[in-house]
């Protein structure tokens, strides 16, 4: 990717707690939603192949190639968590308590409910045709102690972050930059401790911070200007991150027998390191340009990232239909597309093309209806 010319004015020294806010621009923001969507959609249409690790087949085509895509994309789900938080945290209204978090959890926990009962009812689908009903106890713990589908995890998550967000901006509104920095590498310095060394002295007490560091992580790099020495060093070290994961992952299961996903999870220093990078890649990038140069991407992404909530919730579905054959027997998955044997490196870029085309379609169909809106996305 290319390099953003250094800017002068970013340039020079500014004592911490006077660094003047970069001008909030949400094009950046919406473009960001759309490719993380995107990227969402890739990791998952070709994923699967990660957990059919065969101890004697370590360099298995399905196996290599899902590992590569995974190790460049796993900064997909947390770019939805720092836009939040580069949006919220800096939002510059004054909101009361109570209509700040009756809005927020209304605009997840209503399409949660909706798309949680969706999953629900697909989950158990041969139960209930085929019988017999799964007993009451292993529904309610479906429901109450599980995701109900695995993608469904991010809706709690998220919504206890909006919970946090008022208290959060407190701590925004009068710290200095160096006290959110300090925050910053506390929290995931003890994140990454508690998962690669768990249970080492104090360390194993800090697992709440969860995923809090990156919300602020979004609002520092929307925030504050980085120098370009910082840059100059981050963004060359952050190229090499996607081949590292992958390469560690694939060295880690051959080494375990099964799929090891240790460095794979967002508290890894080399996800952290690829997934600042490259947000801040993207907030410095001309996006104004790039919209004018090229209109009708520009369109087509605006539109994405305002259906991004929908695509998140319906594309699982749409990926499992088309890989089970539902639709004319067509297999559409990355080794069989339309029942066509395909490299996975093909045709997992194509079904996720396909999957995305068809749950843009879908979330765009069920928004005509104003009812139907506000329960899908």
């Amino acid at each position: 990717m290319s390099t953003p010319s250094p800017n002068p004015e970013m340039e020079r020294a500014i004592p911490p707690a006077e660094a003047p806010p970069i001008p909030q621009k949400r094009l950046y923001a919406n473009y960001i939603r759309a490719i993380a969507a995107c990227a969402v959609v890739q990791m998952h249409a070709i994923g699967v192949y990660l957990y059919q690790f065969d101890p004697a087949a370590p360099t298995d085509v399905r196996f290599v190639t899902s590992d590569i895509f995974y190790g460049h994309l796993r900064w997909a789900t947390t770019f939805f968590i720092m836009i939040s938080g580069a949006l919220l945290l800096r939002s510059s209204r004054e909101e009361p308590l109570g209509p700040f978090l009756k809005k927020r959890l209304q605009r997840v926990l209503i399409p949660f409910a909706f798309w949680g009962a969706i999953y629900f009812l697909y989950l158990y689908r041969g139960d209930f045709y085929y019988g017999p009903m799964p007993a009451w106890s292993a529904m309610l713990r479906t429901v109450f102690y599980q995701d109900i589908y695995f993608h469904l995890w991010f809706i709690p998550m998220i919504a206890g972050l909006y919970i946090l967000t008022p208290v959060l901006r407190l701590f925004i509104k009068n710290a200095a930059r160096a006290d959110i920095e300090y925050f910053l590498v506390l929290i995931f310095f003890t994140n990454a401790c508690h998962h690669f060394i768990p249970g080492i002295f104090i360390i194993k007490h800090f697992s709440w911070f969860g995923y809090i560091g990156y919300y602020i992580l979004g609002y520092y790099l929307a925030t504050y200007p980085i120098a370009w020495k910082w840059k100059r060093i981050i963004y060359p070290a952050a190229l090499l991150m996607p081949w590292l994961t992958a390469w560690g992952t694939w060295w880690l299961t051959v080494q375990q027998g099964t799929y090891n996903e240790k460095i794979f999870v967002y508290a890894s220093p080399n996800v952290l390191l690829m997934t600042g990078a490259l947000f801040l890649f993207l907030r410095d990038f001309d996006w104004d340009t790039f919209a004018n140069r090229f209109p009708r991407i520009h369109r087509a992404a605006m539109y994405v990232a305002g259906v991004s909530y929908g695509v998140y919730f319906v594309h699982p579905l749409v990926l499992d239909v088309l890989k089970n054959g539902y639709i004319f027997g067509l297999h559409i998955n990355p080794h069989n597309f339309f029942n066509y044997p395909l490299h996975p490196a093909i045709a997992g870029p194509l079904v996720a093309v396909l999957a995305i085309v068809l749950s843009v379609g879908i979330i765009t169909l069920l928004g005509k209806s104003a009812t139907l809106k506000k329960w899908v996305m």
